[in-house]
């Protein structure tokens, strides 16, 4: 929503607000599940059956396609190519995209419509990650990408966990639908155009949970779509009160945070039924999905997977196959996984696998009321800051945070007030916000940088 629409919002009544958000849900049906996304959705149905040697000629064909298409009309691969005296004929398939060097997300920040064809998509929509890393970055998508992905998680995510489109569904991720201020329920909202109860990821306490967990059950899901720390904030709650067996949705998907085999445990536990996995960046460069036997398959159609070793872990680097209004070559993503097998999935496809997907060690922010608020929900607070170059979080107290920005000489006192917020809406009144200013953020020993870096004694899973 734009910054008129969330004041509007804010300030309306709730049965206003559930009307906004059908509202936004309807344009959102435009543009997910309009234009190409039938036909991409019964294409990747039908190919997700096919043999290792097909689906590697698909694969093949696309990065041609896309290679030409950036090393003529992106400028910044345009000037890469000439640079390295590669032509776009020596990329005959994936294997050789190791010819080109490794896209950073610095250079994405610093290069910015560079990136872009010299023909701009007139349809083009621009968008912000979520900035896990506590660095976000823009990037501009096509109208038929965007339907891609949504086809993509419809084939490949939500019909292999046994829902589909449509079916009832909780979500609990990032967008503040309820404000910080608000002191009782309901901390929920509901989007009929998706048949959707939007759960508040910013109102989970021991205070709240009971009020959130009865909803969830007269709502009764067929599907949760979470974040792993909210989800998992939920099932903790449920399991430490005997409440199990109250809300039974057919499958919890996560996305977005690494999730651990205790966490899965715990949600499987509380809600009976079975967590699949994802994995995907808001650029639109890769696109992994845990099939019903447990395997981690990666959708060849929708880009490149290769890893990559860094100071000792092992990272995902992708090339994008759908996105014509950004196309991404070799992107080092910073998220970290372990190669699969060669060895045939038992659910019969032959998409390849990966071995797990580590992500980043990212924690969470614990809040004086006691909500816990995880990276990927906290990352939203910056996507949309100007001048805002780096920023991370630091908790040791549960009291307070120490908030430290790198920012542009154009950062402004109101870009300040802004940011904050944009925190405060996810974080409460009451917890104390230190912010200040660095020329550059604190990174790991390996040369890391994590939006959330938590100090307190927290007991072991």
């Amino acid at each position: 929503m734009s910054s008129l629409l969330d004041r509007i919002y804010t300030a309306s009544p709730v049965f206003v607000q559930n009307a906004m958000a059908t509202g936004y849900g309807l344009r959102e049906r435009l543009v997910r599940n309009g234009g190409e996304y039938p036909r991409f959705l019964a294409r990747l149905e039908r190919q997700q059956w096919l043999g290792r040697e097909e689906l590697q000629a698909i694969q093949d064909e696309a990065v041609r396609r896309m290679v030409t298409f950036a090393a003529i009309e992106v400028p910044y691969y345009r000037d890469l190519f000439a640079r390295e005296k590669i032509r776009p004929e020596h990329i005959r398939g994936a294997s050789d995209l190791k010819l080109l060097p490794i896209t950073e997300k610095a250079d994405v920040q610093r290069e910015g419509d560079r990136f872009r064809p010299d023909r701009i998509q007139l349809h083009a929509i621009r968008q912000t990650t979520g900035g896990t890393t506590g660095r976000p970055v823009p990037y501009w998508v096509t109208p038929s990408a965007v339907q891609f992905n949504y086809a993509t998680y419809e084939a490949r995510f939500r019909r292999w966990a046994g829902v589909r489109f449509g079916d009832r569904m909780v979500s609990i991720n990032g967008k503040p639908i309820v404000p910080m201020s608000q002191n009782g329920p309901p901390y929920w909202r509901h989007n009929l155009a998706f048949n959707q109860l939007y759960v508040s990821a910013y109102h989970l306490s021991d205070d709240t949970l009971p009020a959130i967990v009865e909803r969830m059950a007269r709502f009764a899901p067929s599907v949760i779509v979470a974040y792993v720390s909210t989800v998992h904030r939920i099932a903790t709650f449920i399991n430490e009160h005997g409440l199990a067996g109250q809300v039974t949705p057919k499958a919890i998907l996560v996305s977005s945070e690494t999730l651990f085999d205790w966490q899965r445990a715990d949600i499987e536990r509380a809600f009976g039924g079975k967590v699949f996995n994802g994995y995907s960046l808001g650029e639109p460069v890769c696109f992994v999905s845990q099939c019903a036997e447990g395997s981690l398959h990666v959708s060849p159609e929708y880009g490149v997977v290769e890893l990559e070793d860094f100071d000792g872990a092992t990272e995902i680097i992708a090339t994008g196959l759908i996105n014509d209004a950004m196309p991404l070559l070799r992107y080092r993503t910073g998220d970290v996984a372990r190669a699969g097998t060669d060895e045939p999935c038992r659910c019969g496809r032959s998409l390849p696998t990966l071995g797990g997907i580590s992500g980043r060690n990212d924690e969470t922010v614990v809040t004086p009321e006691g909500a816990v608020v995880g990276p990927a929900a906290l990352s939203l607070a910056f996507q949309s800051v100007p001048h805002l170059r780096e920023s991370q979080i630091v908790q040791t107290s549960p009291d307070f945070i120490d908030l430290r920005i790198a920012v542009t000489p154009e950062f402004a006192d109101g870009d300040e007030k802004f940011l904050l917020a944009e925190l405060r809406k996810r974080l409460g009144l009451r917890l104390r916000i230190d912010l200040s200013r660095v020329p550059t953020v604190g990174r790991t020993v390996s040369g890391k940088q994590r939006l959330v870096i938590s100090k307190l004694a927290r007991p072991l899973p």
